[in-house]
């Protein structure tokens, strides 16, 4: 039997990356000295504050994002008419 695959999660891939990033440049610097460098959970922590905050950003700011949201939602027809909502009032 398969393993279920995980749903796709942005946010993660892009922490995962960041994260990646960060221990490399705090750990990986052999000529710093001996430096206080932080705890990884600490850096895992701060990835996805950062990743986060990257993806509320191009939300907002990045064009071709705000046009695919956009589309996505015109995309999407909803008519209040084929609503059914005498059907709320009746007893079951």
């Amino acid at each position: 039997m398969d393993a279920p695959t995980k749903p796709h999660d942005p946010i993660q891939e892009l922490a995962l990356q960041i994260y990646i990033g960060l221990v490399s440049r705090a750990y990986g610097d052999t000529g710093g000295g001996e430096r206080p460098r932080p705890q990884p959970k600490a850096l895992a922590q701060m990835s996805f504050v950062l990743a986060q905050a990257f993806h509320a950003a191009d939300r907002e700011e990045n064009p071709m994002t705000i046009a695919a949201t956009a589309a996505t939602k015109s995309a999407a027809k909803f008519d209040a008419a084929d609503l059914d909502l005498g059907s709320l009032h009746k007893t079951r």
